[in-house]
């Protein structure tokens, strides 16, 4: 009998607005049935406590949570992880660093903390459901070098996936969370750039799950008080501006999703208050 396996991917910014974010996955109809949430820049300020865990005890003990460090600061760090339900057991789990950009273009000095290059990586994590292993992969891209780096990225974790393909002994893959895959949605230019990307894991036999979702992100919904740009987006959050790009994807390979992803959202508004990215929702047959 066939059985069917939730899984979200939201990129948190930082837990900036955590009050938000806890409440969408407790009232949310689409969120509140997860039974795995990959997440994208979870925080752990330095002397408090990780927003995994602040999430897994405040949804009621519903969720059990795991994580791994992506950047480092003198005060705090970002990682990805992720929330799931008792009745899914992780067993293997492994951060594969991911290929870092030489230099930083202007803008990207400009949106990095630092001035300096970002270490980025994914969080591959086998899960054990009613007998069938999946491996989950959570995985932010960089957002400076352009689709060129980002291909790089991904071909290099594609790379490590093979090499453990016997040891991690799982039936299905699945690549989620903030690819990064910049630019305009409607811009032609954004759209071949994103395609190049996401070809490198078409080519390895995975299926774009999310490929007709419009958009994922607006970058001045949500302004992170910590981030080196914020007086611009500060302004153009104050003047209405919207500029929306489809940075998060979902692809999958051994196992089909019941209908493809769709964005979690509430009705009436174009973007849920909390983060700068929306969350992804897919439904896996198993």
């Amino acid at each position: 009998m066939s059985q069917i396996l939730r899984l979200v991917t939201y990129n948190l910014q930082r837990g900036i607005h955590y009050d938000h974010i806890r409440r969408h996955l407790a009232t949310l109809p689409s969120l509140r049935e997860a039974d795995v949430i990959a997440v994208q820049e979870a925080l752990v300020p330095v002397g408090g406590t990780n927003t995994l865990a602040r999430l897994a005890a405040d949804l009621d003990g519903e969720y059990r949570w795991t994580y791994r460090t992506v950047m480092s600061y003198p005060d705090k760090e970002y990682g990805n992880g992720f929330l799931f339900r008792p009745t899914v057991k992780p067993e293997l789990g492994l951060s594969v660093p991911l290929p870092r950009v030489e230099r930083l273009g202007w803008m990207a000095r400009l949106k990095t903390e630092g001035g300096v290059p970002d270490t980025k990586s994914a969080y591959v994590q086998v899960f054990n459901t009613g007998g069938r292993r999946l491996r989950l992969v959570s995985l932010h891209l960089d957002f400076a070098g352009g689709a060129d780096h980002r291909v790089r990225q991904l071909s290099h974790l594609l790379q490590v996936l093979e090499q453990r393909a016997l040891s991690d002994a799982a039936v299905a893959d699945v690549l989620c969370g903030d690819f990064n895959t910049s630019g305009y949605y409607r811009s032609v230019i954004a759209q071949k750039a994103t395609r190049r990307v996401l070809d490198v894991a078409r080519v390895h036999g995975f299926a774009d799950w999310s490929g007709s979702v419009p958009w994922t992100s607006d970058l001045f919904s949500s302004v992170d008080p910590a981030d080196p740009a914020r007086r611009l987006l500060q302004i153009g959050q104050a003047i209405g501006l919207r500029y929306r790009q489809k940075l998060d994807h979902v692809l999958g390979k051994g196992v089909r999703p019941s209908g493809p992803a769709i964005r979690a959202r509430v009705t009436g508004r174009d973007h849920l208050p909390g983060s700068d990215h929306l969350p992804l929702v897919v439904d896996l047959v198993l």
